[in-house]
């Protein structure tokens, strides 16, 4: 029987483009010879794949954030919006923060492993294989899965110091424009 007459996911992801290996970082391995796959879905390793994890705050909370601060602000509670961008700065690490653990108890229920993090940048090095890896992408926190060189860039811009967060921090320019989308909402 040929890979035609019986489909599988494998196969089906082998047709849809990059595939399993493509999403799990390792699209190197997309230029070995077909021998594996020739000889059937069964006897095809699962072999342990090292990426990277990326998550992101929960979108519902940092916008809630963003306008309680922005609410704050104009109420008079900050001195300045600098103190304002801290707080939000602030918030947002708390989220990311959460949104890592909430990652990390996603990862060990996939059967994958945590293996480090830079957690300013929301990003975790993982290693299992390539289904477990791919389940990930169901959680709601976790945005993304990279190659493992990902990682290594994240864990270098740590290393200098710098960070994702100061330039994400900032309040929105139009934050008048929040009051009136608040406004309108409660008014309906």
């Amino acid at each position: 029987m040929d890979a035609t007459s019986n489909p599988n996911r494998r196969h089906f992801l082998a047709l849809t483009g990059l595939g399993t290996a493509g999403l799990a970082g390792c699209a190197d391995r997309l230029d070995n010879d077909d021998s594996a796959e020739s000889a059937g879905p069964d006897s095809m390793p699962d072999e342990a794949r090292t990426v990277t994890v990326l998550v992101q705050p929960d979108p519902t909370a940092l916008r809630e954030a963003q306008t309680a601060i922005v609410n704050d602000l104009e109420d008079g509670e900050y001195d300045d919006q600098e103190e304002a961008e801290q707080e939000l700065a602030a918030r947002e690490r708390e989220l990311i923060t959460a949104a890592i653990d909430d990652a990390r108890a996603q990862i060990e229920a996939a059967g994958a492993v945590h293996v480090d993090t830079v957690e300013a940048e929301g990003s975790l090095l993982v290693e299992g294989d390539a289904d477990d890896i791919l389940d990930l992408l169901e959680a709601p926190l976790i945005s993304a899965v990279l190659s493992e060189s990902r990682f290594e860039m994240a864990k270098q811009r740590e290393a200098a110091g710098e960070t994702g967060t100061e330039t994400d921090s900032e309040l929105p320019d139009d934050a008048d424009n929040l009051e009136d989308d608040d406004s309108e909402h409660e008014s309906e």
